[in-house]
């Protein structure tokens, strides 16, 4: 592991190779992948790896899985920047599990011994002991590769990442997390952060983002060490009613269940479940301090629904921008790599919600006509107005776009599937590419996809997609039969 590291000391060449969540079924995971677009155009489609190289879990599936360890109920999973390791965040274990990546394959391989997984209790020996970890759901590492970030129902633990090996490391003391009440003392303490979920590290790598049932909470990291401070003040997070006067107010950011950096690093993209709203808010990339756009241009929610049906949204009428019926009860949300378009997903309406993105203000204007998004229309026949029609989008919990700007796919736990769309770069469009080649989902989950997607293997409760940084591979977390969750492996075509 490297020891030394300065802000900006350069990159060491490698000798080889490159909750508030858990309260919602549907809350379960963000992967955001950001890169630049001129790869060669691809064709979009999965083919799961053969035999057990194609999913790893917790049981095996009965022999069709290879088997690992801190794997129950998987809700996120991240690659790393060189391509070399995936960490997997999983509920039940409150654990984050680490695997080595064959960069030819994408098959996973998980270390050995308890350098294979963390947990809070060190899962009877199996695992190394962390802190802060209880209730792990989501993961992401640095642009860096230097760290680790692991959100919980706790706080956020913080691990330094061995480039070589990809183990993990929490730092010591108080610098090895934070949390609301600082964890009896072994964590810093934070704020907002009670059911922390999605954390998010903009492009810089100088900040983080942390989604919670209060809001954002907004930390400066130290690049050297990975350490999180808290930004003093009210600039140290934002919510709904200011949390007391401990942050800053803003509109639409209550049960905050998903964030994204924009690439320019300019704009925070905030998902609010309980308010069925995207909030936009502009980023200070020398402080990392937050403030919502003025006005309508501040966020996007819901409209036309009673609050019955969406509890809290009909307090964003006037004070938001429309984002169409199918803005309910979002739950994650992903910018395309080149910053011009940003997608949400709503399990609730198995659908998909398509945003033209203002580069200069961040603000969002839903496209036009059927354009403006993808719903599963025949499954609930809701009067949800001018949609295109996808499939295997029920219950759409993470959205992704592949590094070369082409394609986007689509989580589902209700089906176990993923759903595979091509992307227009010039309008932001989305067209469900045709046959099985549009979604991929676990044989004989639903009847609604039988005969027309792909059969799959270890998707149950699809919870998460990833794509590697080459986008020669998807990552797709699940929770699992019985909570025995893991990750499935696709190459890309």
């Amino acid at each position: 592991m490297r020891h030394s590291k300065g802000a900006d000391a350069p990159r060491l060449k490698r000798s080889s190779g490159l909750l508030w969540g858990r309260a919602i079924l549907g809350a379960l995971g963000l992967t955001l992948v950001l890169g630049s677009a001129g790869q060669s155009a691809s064709l979009g489609t999965l083919t799961q790896l053969a035999g057990t190289a194609g999913c790893v879990s917790e049981t095996g599936t009965g022999g069709l899985c290879a088997t690992g360890t801190g794997l129950g109920w998987v809700f996120s999973v991240a690659v790393s920047p060189d391509g070399r390791h995936v960490y997997v965040a999983s509920v039940m274990s409150s654990a984050v599990a680490v695997f080595a990546r064959d960069e030819a394959t994408g098959a996973l391989t998980q270390l050995a011994g308890t350098a294979g997984c963390v947990s809070a209790d060190g899962t009877g020996g199996l695992c190394a002991v962390g802190r802060a970890l209880h209730w792990a759901g989501y993961v992401v590492v640095s642009p860096d590769g230097w760290h680790v970030y692991v959100a919980s129902g706790d706080g956020v633990a913080v691990f330094a990442r061995d480039e070589a090996t990809g183990a993990l490391t929490q730092l010591p003391g108080t610098a090895g997390c934070v949390s609301d009440d600082g964890t009896g003392g072994l964590c810093a303490d934070g704020r907002a952060l009670s059911g922390a979920t999605s954390p998010a590290v903009s492009p810089d790598g100088w900040h983080v983002y942390v989604a919670s049932g209060y809001g954002v909470a907004v930390f400066a990291r130290d690049k050297a060490t990975g350490a999180l401070t808290q930004l003093p003040g009210t600039a140290g997070c934002v919510s709904d009613d200011g949390t007391g006067g401990l942050c800053a107010e803003g509109r639409a950011l209550s049960g905050v269940t998903s964030v994204a950096v924009s690439p320019d690093g300019s704009h925070l993209y905030v998902v609010s479940w309980a308010r069925s709203a995207v909030a936009v808010l502009a980023r200070d990339k020398a402080t990392g301090a937050l403030t919502q756009s003025p006005r309508k241009a501040g966020c996007v929610s819901l409209t036309g629904f009673h609050r019955a049906m969406s509890e809290g949204a009909a307090d964003t009428r006037g004070l938001c921008a429309s984002g169409g019926l199918v803005l309910w009860n979002p739950v994650s949300v992903a910018v395309s790599p080149d910053g011009s378009h940003v997608y949400v997903v709503s399990p609730n309406m198995a659908a998909i919600t398509l945003f033209a993105r203002d580069k200069a203000t961040g603000t969002l204007t839903q496209l036009p006509g059927t354009a403006g998004c993808v719903s599963e229309t025949e499954e609930y026949r809701l009067p949800i107005g001018p949609c295109a029609e996808g499939r295997a989008l029920v219950g759409a919990t993470s959205v992704a776009v592949s590094r070369d700007g082409q394609h986007v796919y689509v989580a589902s736990y209700m089906y176990g599937a993923v759903a595979v769309f091509a992307r227009d770069k010039a309008t932001g469009r989305l067209t469900q590419l045709p046959g099985t080649a549009g979604c991929v989902s676990q044989t004989g989950w639903h009847y609604a996809t039988r005969g027309l997607c792909a059969a799959g293997t270890g998707l149950d409760g699809a919870t998460s997609v990833a794509l590697s940084p080459d986008d020669r591979h998807l990552y797709v977390a699940s929770y699992g039969p019985n909570m025995n969750g893991g990750v499935a492996v696709f190459a890309r075509d």
